[in-house]
């Protein structure tokens, strides 16, 4: 995952390639949309521009695959928790803000969440594409329990050779 990281950093760097022209963020203030970019025959090793409005969150979750997770335009707080055994309330260990230079890898059973404050435009790897992250789950705070992630995400296929 450190070896994808460190070319995805490589990547961000192209503004030539991931301008706002190609990959525009939405205009809605909190929404997202993830521009698939990559992505394997089978469905894994799935790569996003990821592109998100002003004043967005999401609560503690896992992926169930790995993720890297690297900045391009705008800053991304990533919180990262301890492991969150049976089922208890997830707990920060550290904060990582994803900008431009900086990245994150996560395996499968890491915990995170996002806070984005303004507009943030980021690359998103992950071992499986996100329509197939089924059953994920999330810290719901208000009920104080972890539930089945809803996964709403606008997800806009920008590979080249099927669009």
């Amino acid at each position: 995952m450190e070896r994808i990281k460190e070319r995805l950093l490589q990547l961000a760097e192209r503004d030539d390639l991931f301008g706002d022209d190609d990959f525009p963020p939405p205009e809605a203030p909190g929404a997202s949309v993830s521009y698939r970019i990559a992505q394997n025959d089978d469905d894994e090793l799935a790569l996003y521009v990821q592109c998100v409005g002003d004043g967005t969150s999401a609560p503690p979750h896992e992926h169930r695959t790995w993720a890297v997770i690297v900045g391009m335009r705008g800053q991304e707080l990533n919180r990262l928790y301890g492991p969150c055994a049976g089922g208890d309330e997830p707990g920060v260990q550290r904060e990582v803000m994803v900008e431009r230079g900086t990245g994150v890898a996560m395996l499968h059973d890491d915990v995170h969440s996002i806070h984005i404050g303004s507009a943030a435009t980021n690359f998103h790897c992950y071992g499986l594409a996100l329509e197939r992250l089924t059953g994920r789950l999330f810290w719901h705070a208000g009920s104080g329990q972890w539930q089945v992630y809803d996964d709403d995400s606008q997800i806009v296929e920008a590979r080249p050779d099927r669009t």
